[in-house]
């Protein structure tokens, strides 16, 4: 606990200011939100009703449930096995390019209708319910082996999930205030990776010991049984976050005035064309979503291949087949639990652009050891460091929009990115999964590397350099 967090809540508290303020000016200042609510409620006490504790006992059954079900169905393993049902490199970009643009649609509209029209428990129930038996209709896809379906499941559950994700936080902050959540919620962030961690490593052992070529059987009543790793996985994917959806029946919610439901469209439509003009007059916003979509591009085109790159490079060395990739991408998430501390500890000592080009650099070391030196160590190592990038830019990002544009270009800019990058998106995922396909995943790894390094890096030094000089 730091001392200084400390002194500033007991100052705070003696000049009667309310927790909400306290939590809102400390976090303004720099400080981690988590240890914030944490000193708070050592020093005041966490004020809980009867709800409430019913409320904390459900919400860290279904975050457990939640990260369970993320943990044994890992994007990296989706992605390996729609290659090996028979999927190409563009097949695959692409429908993971759809479920990125399609995850940004659903979740900007559902901003805005959630503004009009309080979204019941039961609707989110529901949509972790679908989520759910999504894995099923995978499953089911991969055996019959039909790149239709598995690409329909995938886009449904991506559907499922944006609105399950959604639509949570906003039921979380309407029932449960933070300074008023247990320990372990407070840090589900923490203990999330660790369970989430232990889940992957259980599915990697599960994919190789039971797999889907020299299937192993089991004599069941006289009969041989082939038993598969991904079906076992996915079944409890599907089986956790069912009950998670389930358990989200009985979360006892505040109700909210909202508004008329009448014309959400029109004003939908409406107000996008307002942001469009907006984005197009005003050279930081433009830049901004530049350097964005620049960002988000290379992770999407990233993380679809890198999972099967892996896989097929390293199958019959190391741990083995699915378990490298667990492996690797379990340390590579303990890691990133780091970047949010280490960026802002990087801010206060080196200031924003360094950290930024930083952030920059380090999201470039997988595709660039991929390219140029893939041995597990350096691939293990580069994984974890560029994930750390990724966490890095993030928290950065958001402190270089609070330093670059007035608070009502800042509402803007985060109430209209997620629709302002489908257009880059929509051009250049396909151009990327085609030079996957046509040229191999060595030369997209190059091109995704350089265009990091040559012009993301510098574009964020150039909005450092734009943000100084307006001293806002």
């Amino acid at each position: 606990m730091s001392r200084e967090v400390l002194e500033k809540v007991k100052q705070a508290l003696k000049e009667n200011k309310s927790v909400y303020e306290i939590r809102a000016d400390l976090v303004s200042q720099g400080f981690m939100e988590e240890e914030v609510i944490e000193v708070i409620q050592k020093v005041k006490g966490a004020e809980t009703g009867r709800d409430d504790k019913k409320n904390i006992r459900l919400l860290t059954i279904k975050e457990v449930l939640d990260r369970v079900g993320y943990g044994f169905a890992p994007t990296q393993f989706i992605n390996i096995l729609f290659y090996l049902t028979g999927a190409g490199f563009f097949l695959i970009g692409i429908v993971n390019g759809l479920k990125a643009i399609l995850s940004l649609i659903i979740s900007s509209f559902i901003q805005e209708y959630s503004k009009l029209k309080d979204i019941s428990r039961k609707f989110l129930s529901k949509a972790g319910i679908l989520f759910g038996i999504s894995f099923l209709f995978i499953a089911f896809a991969i055996v019959i082996k039909s790149l239709f379906l598995f690409s329909a499941a995938l886009l449904i559950g991506s559907i499922g999930v944006v609105t399950y994700g959604d639509l949570y936080n906003r039921l979380v902050e309407k029932t449960l205030k933070k300074e008023k959540m247990s320990k372990f919620l407070l840090r589900i962030s923490h203990y999330g990776v660790l369970i989430t961690g232990a889940s992957f490593l259980v599915s990697g052992w599960l994919f190789d010991k039971f797999p889907i070529i020299n299937t192993v059987k089991i004599n069941l009543f006289g009969k041989l049984l082939p038993v598969y790793g991904y079906l076992i996985a996915f079944e409890i994917t599907a089986i956790a976050f069912i009950l998670s959806g389930y358990v989200l029946h009985y979360v006892k919610e505040k109700q909210v005035e909202t508004g008329k439901i009448k014309g959400l469209i029109k004003g939908y439509y409406y107000r996008i064309r307002i942001q469009t003009k907006t984005f197009l007059k005003n050279k930081y916003l433009l830049t901004l979503l530049f350097a964005s979509s620049i960002t988000g591009l290379i992770q999407i085109l990233g993380n679809s291949y890198y999972g099967i790159y892996i896989y097929n490079k390293f199958k019959f060395m190391a741990f083995g087949g699915f378990m490298n990739i667990a492996v690797i991408f379990t340390f590579a998430i303990i890691v990133s639990f780091l970047g949010p501390a280490f960026s802002k500890y990087l801010n206060r000592k080196v200031g924003l652009a360094p950290t930024l080009v930083f952030g920059t650099l380090l999201l470039s070391m997988m595709p660039l050891v991929s390219a140029y030196n893939p041995y597990f160590m350096s691939i293990s190592i580069a994984n974890a460091l560029s994930i750390l990038g990724a966490a890095i830019l993030g928290v950065s990002q958001g402190l270089l929009v609070r330093k670059l544009l007035t608070e009502n270009l800042r509402k803007l800019y985060f109430a209209a990115l997620s629709l302002a990058v489908i257009i880059p998106f929509i051009i250049l995922i396909p151009i990327g999964s085609w030079i996957a396909q046509a040229y191999g995943l060595v030369l997209l790894f190059k091109i995704l590397a350089f265009v990091l390094l040559l012009l993301a890096a510098p574009i964020y030094f150039v909005l450092v350099i734009m943000a100084n000089k307006l001293r806002l």
